[in-house]
């Protein structure tokens, strides 16, 4: 029994190996017994907390008791199942200490609801609460009490916990007022604190807490480029800006998994999907969040056929693709067209993967259909789906009806889809162009009525484009803007030649039944073509114009636009509520299926 293990930290392997043979588990425990190893207090907490890591943790309850009743032992395992698969367990822990609770104790409890709530702002793929994310706040709040209640509640440890626990819960209020309270905040509070204003859409006192830091390490810059992101009204230059930063002060070697997933997240959400992939061709490690970015980036920007060949790229490296994977590559079928590519993606969530469907692939399968035409097969999906049909799906019946003009689907769809969200505009504007592509004025009016008896307002279309580091905002028929008079010359210049090329006013989706020229007028304001005024008038020439708008393009703006870019020869980039369109010589990315 002598040249066995010097140190309990060393005995993850074998305790890992002996996970099947609770004998050979008792006998490392008896060696360590009779050595006196286990007498000293940092030996029974390593030793603890290699029982935990390797998932004996029912064994590591039965030590703890037996022993005497250190502290460092305990905390040991409160940690270690922080650290675990299963963090909530850890308040249990806490709970049952036969010792009054330290400052390590509280660190280590907070650092659990930390894990909790990112777990749960993980697993969540739409912004809706869910039981995990209450569970995980309500655990929050109760380790932020225990530190108050205990005394601990000022020490610099728990005072930075407490800090990124809130802002891993996304609640930038409470992240506000516990680094308030801190006098001199280290490089991973101000980090948590940088992460919490920026995922919360406050990028410019982000920025300000950023450039105030006197380090910076790589999750620092990772949130500074999320927020960005998180952002998303063209801050391309503030992204390259960063991406610039780092490799200038010698940051490319630490190009580290977070970093780049962060890059890539960060181009492909700005349009930039070539530079997001030289991004990811450039890493030398990826896990599945890296993958998962690069799959929706394509996927978002119409690139369909190469989203499923990066798929496929992805499952040959063999990394598991998760629920966030699989909703990309259902989205990249969908916007291209693939429906087959789809079928057989769909298919391989349970049956290759060994994974149950989430409600948003039920979602993007109908879109699928409905996208392509097949609406027998996207009724006939939705009947046999297991599980109840939720606002995606009937979202995405309804937009398939306005596409292919079925007022009647559409009335249908709207219906179910007003039972779960009674106040959602977007639906009854799509319902009200439907009717308005058929020329059906009485069911207009009928749709604006019941929107009116319901209190709900259509929300206004703004679209926004970047000049010199300055992002300018275009309101529908705004005239505002300092320039406006520049924009409105350039706007008739641009009629001017388009019509000279053959263009004529799609005016199907006016909702209002008042004369053709009238209608003309009403689409020739529409936020875009202000913004690609603008973008004509203030960005040099050859300078691709990018534009993010708020609501999903109009048929008008969406010919105007490829028009527009051969007439002027300018490529331009906009985002929609749904996609990216890139157009370029008179053609969009998205063939016109969109």
């Amino acid at each position: 029994m002598r040249p066995l293990l010097r140190d309990p930290a060393t005995l993850l392997p074998s305790l890992a190996a002996a996970a099947p043979h609770l004998h050979l588990l008792r006998a490392l425990h008896a060696h360590l017994l009779l050595s006196g190893r286990l007498a000293t207090p940092s030996h029974l907490a390593a030793f603890v907390a290699s029982l935990v890591s390797s998932s004996h943790i029912d064994y590591a309850r039965l030590v703890l008791p037996g022993r005497p009743a250190t502290l460092l032992a305990h905390n040991a395992f409160i940690r270690a199942l922080a650290r675990g698969p299963s963090p909530g367990l850890a308040f249990a822990a806490f709970r049952g200490l036969p010792l009054p609770p330290d400052n390590y104790s509280l660190n280590f409890l907070v650092r659990a609801a930390t894990a909790l709530a990112a777990s749960a702002a993980a697993e969540r793929p739409v912004p809706v609460p869910v039981p995990a994310e209450v569970g995980a706040r309500l655990l929050a709040v109760s380790a932020h009490g225990a530190a108050v209640r205990r005394g601990h509640a000022a020490d610099p440890h728990v005072q930075s916990g407490v800090v990124s626990m809130y802002a891993a819960l996304g609640d930038v209020a409470a992240a506000r007022a516990a680094f308030a309270e801190i006098a001199c905040p280290d490089v991973v509070c101000s980090t948590a604190m940088v992460g919490a204003l920026a995922a919360g859409g406050e990028v410019d006192a982000a920025r300000v807490l950023f450039d105030g830091m006197p380090l910076r390490d790589h999750v620092a810059w990772n949130a500074m480029i999320s927020g960005y992101v998180h952002v998303g009204r063209g801050a391309l230059d503030h992204g390259k800006w960063v991406h610039w930063y780092m490799r200038s002060h010698g940051m490319r070697l630490s190009l580290s998994v977070t970093l780049g997933t962060a890059l890539v997240d960060m181009y492909s959400k700005c349009g930039a999907v070539a530079t997001a992939m030289e991004v990811f061709e450039s890493m030398g490690e990826r896990n599945v969040y890296t993958w998962t970015s690069a799959v929706s980036g394509l996927a978002m920007n119409g690139m369909g056929l190469e989203c499923l060949e990066l798929f496929e790229r992805m499952e040959n490296a063999g990394i598991q693709p998760n629920g966030v994977t699989f909703v990309a590559v259902l989205r990249g079928c969908s916007m291209a067209g693939l429906v087959e590519e789809g079928q057989a993606c769909f298919d391989s969530i349970k049956k290759k993967h060994g994974m149950d469907p989430w409600l948003e692939h039920y979602g993007c399968m109908v879109d699928l259909y409905g996208r392509a035409g097949r609406l027998d097969d996207a009724i006939n999906f939705i009947n046999d789906m297991p599980v109840e049909p939720h606002e995606g799906v009937w979202g995405a019946l309804l937009n398939a009806s306005r596409i292919h003009n079925n007022v009647e689907l559409g009335k249908y769809a709207l219906d179910k889809l007003l039972e779960m969200e009674s106040e959602n505009d977007a639906a009854h504007v799509l319902l009200s162009n439907t009717y308005a592509e058929s020329q059906n004025w009485k069911g207009v009016s009928r749709v604006r009525g019941m929107m009116k008896n319901k209190g709900v307002k259509k929300v206004p279309g703004w679209s926004a484009i970047e000049v010199d580091g300055k992002v300018h905002e275009f309101f529908v028929g705004g005239k505002s803007h300092p320039r406006y008079k520049e924009i409105e010359m350039m706007l008739a210049e641009m009629s001017r030649r388009l019509k000279l090329e053959g263009y004529a006013a799609n005016t199907k989706e006016v909702l209002v039944d008042i004369e053709e020229e009238e209608k003309e007028g009403a689409i020739s304001l529409h936020s875009e073509k202000l913004a690609l005024a603008f973008g004509l008038i203030a960005l040099p020439e050859g300078v691709e114009i990018r534009i993010v708008k708020n609501l999903r393009v109009c048929r008008d703006c969406h010919d105007y636009t490829k028009l527009l870019s051969k007439v002027f020869d300018r490529e331009i980039i906009m985002r929609d509520r749904n996609r990216f369109h890139h157009f370029k010589d008179g053609k969009c990315s998205c063939k016109d299926y969109w």
